[in-house]
C-alpha cells in the first residue's frame, strides 16, 4: 500500500544520511489556493475505508493517521514522525519527493490506479509528535503516471 512506500522512502530520510544540519523548521508548506469541487464520492469512500485501519505505526519512524479526499483533483495522507526529524523540511522534502514519484510509478495496487487514472495530485503532509506541520510533499499526476 501507499504507506508502506513511504515507510521505505523515509527511513532513510530520517536518519539523516547525507543531508545537512536542521535550519530550517518552517519546511515547504503547501496550501491549496484553487477553489475546487468537491471530491468524488469514490475517494471519499476510498478515505473512509483506509482510516478504519488507523493510525498506522509505519517502519521508520512514522505513523499514518488519515486519509482525506480534499477535492475533485486532490487526495492527502497525513503522517506523524513517531522520533524528532534529522534532517530540515526542505531537505526532507528534497529527498523524499523523488522517490515517492518513482515508487507510485511502479506500485501494484488498484487505488493507486485509480488516482493515476484520474490524474489525482495526491499530497503527503507530515507532523512533528506536537502536531505542528513540518512538510507536505505535492505529487503532480504527471510526475506518478506511468
Amino acid at each position: 500500500m501507499i504507506f508502506a512506500l513511504c515507510c521505505v522512502f523515509t527511513a532513510g530520510v530520517l536518519s539523516g544520511c547525507g543531508s545537512k544540519p536542521k535550519t530550517d523548521e518552517a519546511g515547504d508548506k503547501t496550501v491549496s489556493t484553487a477553489k475546487s469541487e468537491a471530491p468524488k464520492e469514490k475517494f471519499v469512500k476510498m478515505a473512509a475505508e483506509a482510516n478504519k485501519k488507523m493510525p498506522l505505526v509505519v517502519p521508520g519512524g512514522l505513523r499514518q493517521d488519515k486519509e482525506e479526499a480534499l477535492s475533485k483533483t486532490e487526495y492527502k495522507y497525513h503522517y506523524t514522525f513517531t522520533k524528532e526529524p534529522a534532517v530540515s523540511a526542505e531537505e526532507f522534502v528534497r529527498s523524499t519527493k523523488p522517490m515517492l514519484s518513482m515508487g507510485l510509478k511502479t506500485v501494484k495496487d488498484d487505488n493507486v490506479d485509480m488516482l493515476r487514472k484520474e490524474k489525482i495530485t495526491l499530497i503527503y503532509a507530515y507532523h512533528k509528535m506536537d502536531g505542528s506541520l513540518f512538510a507536505e510533499v505535492k505529487i503532480l499526476p504527471e510526475e506518478y503516471s506511468k
